[in-house]
């Protein structure tokens, strides 16, 4: 569902191919792990970039559709598989937090996503993400041994 409303919101059409928001979704337990961009401090994605397209305008990081020469090297650059590519329009396009009030939060039925302003340094962050995602494989872990 967030994909289906950030691609509304952002393109006007309904399709997850074009999200500024992705999930992983594994068929086996039905875990679900929403990818975004996590508007990097140091912005790998931007320090890439040949054409200046990415800035870090206010915390937020943003791609500049006119500069973008769709190299794609942003999308090989983000530690997080964040970047997405919008192939009819020819630019890269990454979650820009519907600039503090993201659509996909408003429409997710679960609850399951939130949005909070935070002050982390991109190391904590990365610590985070890592400590959640080893608790998660290693209770996947246990219930296979």
């Amino acid at each position: 569902m967030c994909e289906l409303v950030c691609s509304m919101k952002k393109h006007g059409e309904f399709n997850s191919a074009i999200s500024r928001i992705t999930t992983i979704i594994s068929i086996e337990d039905g875990f679900c792990l929403p990818i975004f961009c996590f508007q990097c401090d140091d912005y790998p994605c931007g320090q890439v970039c040949p054409s200046g397209a990415i800035s870090r305008e206010n915390g937020v990081v943003r791609v500049d559709e006119q500069k973008c020469i769709g190299c794609r090297m942003c999308l090989l650059a983000c530690p997080f598989g964040a970047m997405n590519f919008y192939s009819e329009g020819g630019y890269a396009i990454n979650c820009d937090t519907c600039d503090g009030d993201p659509e996909c939060i408003k429409f997710c039925y679960p609850k399951a996503l939130s949005f909070r302003e935070t002050e982390l340094s991109m190391h904590h962050k990365k610590k985070s993400l890592a400590q959640r995602l080893k608790n998660i494989y290693g209770e996947k872990q246990e219930m296979l041994d």
